[in-house]
């Protein structure tokens, strides 16, 4: 076969990867996820560029002027392009280059080398170009348009316009997408394969909490730019280069437009707005200098990282001694933990294990705590903080932000469960279990509370150490961690599987119900925000929420407990318009 058909081959096989798991369900299929997730982010950015660009429309304009308000509005879109591409990147972190999959089949065909890794390259630009392409299209078309639409333009300005919006946009895309790569790789080039084991899923959690705090933070992080511009701390950040690089190649093309059948008092302002605008000049020039350099030293670190770790495959070795030796620590914290029961302690160790070394997994969690980060942080925009404060002085709003943060995290892990492990490793599940769901989900509920609920709540307990002291600050937790244990019992009371073993099928509910989830989660989070606050000022109040509390959770174990007649477990369960002829039996 001629290396270009191996190659056309080989390209098509990773984009297939990217879209296809079959180790999630045998009749799993990515394409129509993500052709629901394109469809969404192409709908949303066609809105969202509409409802902002509406303003230019009915607002009387000057060109000085709509070259600075435009500044806010090109910076949400550089900052969305970058993000977003980022954000693919680190949830194919394992995918970005020849993983220990793609080495152990590929390898022993007679199959150069080069060309594996050329078609492992030109699938991940292909698939990072499409990304930032979906992104951008609409934008691109739309805003320029209704950016001018009260000024009189050549159609050449209008091309430059549109050119200028498409090219930097997808510039800043590709370097940030690259920039992910380029910390994978030089990651995977500084450390040895058993410290990349340990630190690779850190720093990918790390990447998509920083990244989706980010990407919710777009919108008022967008906000005043012009104001901005002289602060050093903002001339740090990614798009304020590519801005500078937007304003160097289009800046002209406002303000030197054609002031037609201004009044006078509309002509003096003009002036004066062009006269702040070419006091900036420089700093765009300087910010366009930063943007290419930036890039430009990523590139080469990217090439070289990748260079260097391309010298050879990876390869799939024997588990190291440290490796078992940090599991064997995990088996000891659940000795620590007082299990009672063989099953129950299985189920904690498998838990803990299967969350942590599952890149699906990760990335689950992960994106949960990026949206109760970026949640914490807008609330706490807007909150004056005092020398000295008590409960009655905080809003419900800060009080909300455990209940929201746990709670988002106990969501994100009642959906991981959900999701296999390894498909293909159920078999020993299969052959040892004895319908012993009960001590083993009682393993799983305590491995959630202690490895996400208490390092959520830990996260949470600094801030409010600073703004009640620590002896209020300790309550607020315990009454968080019942909150906790409450919404843990709801969450799986009517779970049936064996959770991180069983075919994951998608949920029908979820495209009926899930705004209503969204509201009632909301709602219970801000109401419970309250209780925790009027619990923290009155005695009566807070053994009123703890017997509230107490009661509901005995009521939900008392349903969970209750004798019900189920079906056997299946762990290959197929979706409802799937048949089953049973040849095989």
């Amino acid at each position: 076969m001629p290396a270009t058909s191996i190659h056309a081959t080989l390209t098509r096989h990773f984009l297939r990867r990217f879209l296809e798991n079959d180790l999630i369900s045998p009749e799993a299929d990515r394409a129509q996820l993500l052709a629901v997730v394109g469809a969404g982010l192409f709908s949303v950015t066609l809105m969202t560029t509409l409802f902002m660009s509406f303003g230019y429309v009915t607002g009387g304009w000057t060109p000085a002027g709509l070259a600075i308000a435009a500044l806010n509005d090109r910076h949400f879109y550089i900052a969305l392009s970058m993000t977003v591409s980022a954000l693919l990147a680190v949830a194919q972190w394992d995918s970005l280059v020849v993983d220990v999959r793609d080495s152990a089949i590929l390898e022993p065909l007679p199959v150069r080398p080069t060309v594996i890794r050329r078609a492992k390259l030109t699938a991940v630009a292909i698939l990072g170009l499409a990304a930032a392409l979906l992104v951008n299209v609409m934008p691109t078309l739309i805003f320029p348009w209704l950016l001018v639409y009260t000024t009189r333009l050549s159609v050449l300005a209008m091309l430059t316009l549109i050119a200028t919006h498409a090219v930097v946009t997808v510039a800043a895309a590709a370097w940030a997408y690259l920039s992910i790569i380029a910390v994978r790789e030089t990651l995977a080039a500084l450390a040895t394969p058993r410290w990349l084991a340990f630190l690779s899923p850190l720093v990918q959690g790390a990447l998509i909490v920083a990244l989706g705090s980010a990407l919710l933070l777009i919108p008022p992080s967008s906000d005043r730019i012009d104001k901005r511009l002289s602060n050093e701390w903002r001339a740090l950040s990614p798009p304020m280069w590519f801005l500078g690089v937007y304003e160097m190649m289009a800046g002209d093309v406002l303000r030197n437009a054609p002031r037609v059948g201004l009044t006078p008092r509309k002509a003096r302002a003009d002036l004066a707005v062009s006269a702040v605008y070419d006091a900036y000049r420089p700093r765009f020039a300087m910010l366009a200098r930063r943007a290419g350099t930036v890039s430009l030293l990523t590139t080469a670190l990217t090439v070289l990282a990748y260079w260097w770790n391309s010298r050879r495959f990876p390869s799939a070795g024997p588990l190291r001694s440290g490796r078992r030796r940090r599991w064997r620590g995990a088996r000891g914290w659940t000795r620590l933990a007082i299990i009672p029961g063989q099953t129950a302690r299985a189920g904690y160790a498998f838990t803990l294990a299967a969350v942590w070394r599952s890149s699906l997994h990760r990335l689950t969690i992960a994106c949960a705590g990026a949206a109760g980060v970026a949640v914490a942080v807008v609330t706490l925009s807007g909150v004056d903080v005092q020398d000295t404060m008590t409960a009655a002085d905080i809003a419900t709003a800060v009080f909300a932000i455990q209940p929201m943060f746990y709670g988002v995290l106990l969501v994100a892990f009642r959906h991981a469960v959900r999701v296999p492990a390894e498909l293909r490793a159920n078999w020993g599940f299969r052959l040892s279990w004895r319908d012993r769901e009960r001590e083993f989900m009682a393993g799983v509920r305590l491995a959630a509370l202690t490895g996400i609920v208490l390092p959520a709540l830990a996260i949470v307990l600094p801030l409010f150490w600073f703004l009640l002291g620590l002896p209020l600050a300790i309550a607020h937790a315990t009454l968080g961690l019942a909150g906790a244990m409450v919404v843990l019992e709801a969450l799986f009371l009517s779970y049936d599987k064996v959770p991180f073993t069983c075919t994951y099928l998608p949920s029908e509910n979820l495209k009926t119900f899930g705004i209503p989830y969204v509201v009632i989660f909301l709602i219970g989070a801000s109401t419970f925000a309250g209780m925790e606050r009027g619990a923290l000022q009155e005695p009566a109040a807070a053994i009123r929420t703890i017997g509230l509390l107490t009661v509901i959770y005995v009521a939900l174990r008392v349903a969970a407990l209750r004798p019900m007649k189920r079906p056997p477990i299946d762990f290959d369960e197929a979706p409802v318009t799937t048949q089953r002829l049973g040849l095989h039996t």
